[in-house]
């Protein structure tokens, strides 16, 4: 999420485009006001910091005559290109480190194998792969093994042993002055104002919130479509005004809210432990992040099945009106908290008062929504209540936190049972061979150098959603602008200060333009330049470079298919596959009575894989190209992804109530008396579904003749409770129960809304090549 300026007197972009025709002047067209709104993005900022880095670390080596002075250029470019945006002496320290240690480990390879080219490569091979791979499970800064990777890589001086500890330290200290230019530069040019920008990103997360209440509490729900047609048409047939902006649904909040908390919290993750203003305070920020995610979880649960808690529910809870009401309250206290920090609220949540006398003559599932619904609204109170005081706190000389809270534990660092990045380690260790082959068979432009560009880019680019024709094109752009600059401009260049601007205007294009990874393609170019105090110009030899790096796509471009496939339609299946899997594996842990200390484990790899695995399935469902495929859509692809991540929220959220839900004795009767066969089956069914039959086979039409019959089950749950002694539970009891009994309905119905998902899409096709 982009982060707004501080200063209240800059008009926003949005701003020009509504200005008011009447009120036009000559002072609006001033290039102040033109070029503020650009020069304040985001984007320009990060651009512009890349930029100088970049040029210094060109610069600065050549004016001191430092040999190999593009090694500290190429390092501020691949940080810069694979890291995050935000830079800390914490973090640029942790990556000189790691750069020594990789320097240190590829001198003792060196060292120990320089006289034995194979054994050495075979070293180097198996010690890089493990790097990349602890590189890839690394969950926040990939730049720190990816440098150390690198350098590993780069002391291997062409094979030559002779000179190669010297080449080494040279590598090494260049490496080191690269990542401190773009520390400092990132540190002091354009820094970020830590603790305001949290406040507002902390404000667009209530306003979501706040927004999202407001329709899932609205007693006359509307659905998604339904909204539509009334935004096209009106309330009462008329066309809507232009000006009026439209309202958004339900599921399109759902997104922005899972957006903002992300945003919010990644922040404050990256920032909490390096940033001194906010350290002052962190037991508040703790809580208010841990109240943020509450209250975000509470919401995401009720909204899933909005059309439910508020329309069914309302008329057997008494004081409903009262309770949004209080709710509603409490979010616009919000806001003020920030700056009034003696900021009073009530102590106490309302109470939920059901109609009981409606609530008897209503069926078992009904009473399940309403008491999950009141629980929810309750919940919400008491977490907003929290919140507020929470926030009154942070920057109060006198205020304090008044309340205990058992905040989860850190978010691990690592991820280890991600398939993806064992491939993509595996991936390392046969691009390393091949391209060395090549080397040692064919002698191909740049030596070993190429081993060194294709290893480390393979790795880079690996299950990125990128095609490889983009590659290609990139890489050729990037040469549109190198090559005529090598004959027309790099020759007329006399003054350090012109190639300074050069250098700038070609990398502030490149990174203001692309993003991400892809941007290396395109500043390729400019390293083929051959940058130096002593040029040569010379076409053959600019025409050899080029010829390098074509080669170093292509083998990128290989691996993109081989050893495994990174086509998006070949991982869409992958993950359908996993996901449904790790589903399984939830739903049978659930399934037990009583759970192991084994158990426990393989429940948390499941879900921490399920959760993962529906992300990957969305981003490469949005990939696929339906057009080559016949009876194919996205919107098919998107609809069954959407609902396997609704089915992965419901599974995460009984996850987190099952340890107080074993503790139920009523809950614990329930499941021994009836166990749930219809889930699991479908869970089973769905996993091992083979996607190269149509849906016509006998096992999908069985699959698609499975449903629960919801009164079969009001009847069983009728001669269930028949033989309850009523008085030997507690009304908390009897409350959990019929909030078991609605989790399980949500998980069922998400369950056999991704099973009709799946069945409406040709799974044969994806399988079918498109050439």
């Amino acid at each position: 999420m982009a982060e707004k300026s501080a200063d209240k007197d800059v008009p926003s972009a949005r701003g020009f485009l509504s200005i008011d025709p009447t009120s036009i002047n000559i002072a609006s067209f001033s290039v102040n006001n033109w070029l503020i709104p650009f020069c304040l993005s985001e984007k320009f900022k990060f651009a512009t910091r890349v930029a100088i880095s970049l040029t210094l670390a060109f610069l600065i080596p050549m004016a001191l005559g430092w040999p190999q002075a593009s090694t500290a250029a190429t390092t501020v470019m691949l940080i810069a290109s694979t890291g995050s945006r935000r830079e800390s002496i914490a973090k640029g320290t942790l990556r000189v480190l790691g750069t020594i240690v990789g320097a240190i480990i590829g001198l003792i390879l060196v060292g120990f194998f320089a006289q034995d080219r194979l054994l050495y490569m075979l070293s180097v091979s198996i010690v890089v792969t493990v790097i990349f791979y602890i590189r890839n499970a690394y969950l926040e800064d990939p730049t720190l093994f990816m440098l150390t990777g690198v350098m590993i890589l780069m002391m291997f001086n062409g094979g030559e042993a002779e000179g190669a500890f010297i080449y080494g330290l040279d590598r090494t200290h260049l490496t080191v002055f690269g990542v401190v230019i773009y520390t400092l530069v990132g540190v002091f040019i354009f820094p970020p104002r830590i603790e305001q920008n949290l406040h507002q990103l902390a404000d667009e997360l209530g306003k979501i919130q706040y927004q999202l209440f407001e329709l899932i509490s609205d007693k006359a729900i509307v659905t998604d479509k339904e909204r539509e047609a009334t935004e096209e048409t009106g309330t009462e047939g008329e066309a809507v005004e232009p000006d009026c902006p439209p309202q958004p649904t339900v599921s399109e909040l759902i997104s922005a809210l899972y957006a903002a908390q992300d945003a919010l919290e990644s922040r404050y993750s990256s920032i909490s432990k390096e940033c001194s203003e906010i350290s002052a305070y962190k037991k508040e920020w703790d809580y208010a992040l841990y109240y943020y995610k509450q209250i975000t979880e509470l919401l995401l649960f009720a909204a899933k099945a909005h059309d439910q808690l508020s329309v069914q529910s309302h008329h057997y809870i008494e004081n409903y009106d009262q309770l949004v009401g209080d709710i509603r309250q409490r979010f616009q206290l919000l806001p003020r908290a920030w700056e009034e920090k003696d900021l009073k609220t009530h102590e106490q949540s309302i109470a939920v008062l059901y109609d009981t006398e409606q609530m008897k003559r209503s069926g078992h599932l009904l009473r399940g929504t309403t008491i999950t619904t009141g629980y929810l609204y309750h919940q919400l109170g008491e977490k907003l209540n929290r919140l507020i005081s929470t926030i009154s706190c942070i920057d109060s000389v006198t205020g304090r936190v008044a309340f205990a809270e058992s905040l989860p534990s850190a978010q691990p660092r690592f991820s280890w049972w991600d398939a993806e990045n064992a491939k993509s380690a595996i991936k390392v260790f046969v691009v390393y061979w091949f391209t060395g082959l090549i080397w040692i068979l064919f002698n191909p432009p740049g030596g070993y150098t190429f081993v060194v560009f294709s290893t480390l880019f393979a790795s880079i680019l690996s299950f990125l959603p990128v095609h490889p024709v983009m590659l290609f094109i990139l890489f050729t752009l990037g040469f549109i602008f190198s090559v005529p600059a090598y004959v027309f401009i790099l020759p007329q260049l006399t003054l350090g200060s012109e190639l300074a601007i050069f250098i700038f205007i070609y990398t502030f294009v490149g990174f203001y333009l692309f993003k991400g990874p892809i941007t290396i393609f395109f500043l390729i170019g400019m390293f083929t330049l051959g940058i130096d105090n002593n040029m040569i110009y010379h076409f053959g030899i600019i025409m050899t470079i080029i010829t390098l790096f074509y080669i170093v796509v292509f083998v990128v471009v290989l691996s993109y298919y081989l050893p495994f496939s990174s086509r998006p339609e070949h991982l869409f299946l992958v993950m359908r596959e996993r996901f449904f899997r790790h589903v399984f594996g939830v739903i049978s842990c659930h399934q037990r009575l009583s759970l192991t200390v084994w158990n426990r484990w393989r429940l948390r790899w499941h879900l921490v894989t399920m959760k993962v695995t529906a992300k990957k399935l969305k981003m490469w469902g949005s990939k696929v190209n339906a057009d080559y495929y016949e009876n194919l859509s996205t919107e098919q692809l998107m609809a069954f992804a959407n609902h396997c991540d609704l089915l992965c929220h419901h599974l995460v959220t009984l996850s987190k109530a099952e340890p107080g839900l074993r503790a139920n004795r009523l809950v614990a009767q329930a499941r021994v008396a009836h166990r749930d066969h219809v889930v699991p089956v479908v869970a089973r069914q769905l996993a091992e579904l083979n996607v190269k039959k149509t849906i016509t086979d006998n096992q999908l039409d069985e699959l698609s003749n499975i449903k629960q019959d919801y009164s079969e089950l009001e009847k069983q749950l009728d001669t269930f409770f028949i033989n309850i002694k009523w008085s030997e539970y507690s009304k908390s009891d009897i409350a959990g129960f019929y909030i078991f009994l609605n989790l399980k309905k949500n998980v069922f119905e998400s369950l056999m809304q991704s099973k009709e998902s799946s069945d409406a899409i040709n799974w044969s096709s994806l399988t079918e090549s498109k050439f």
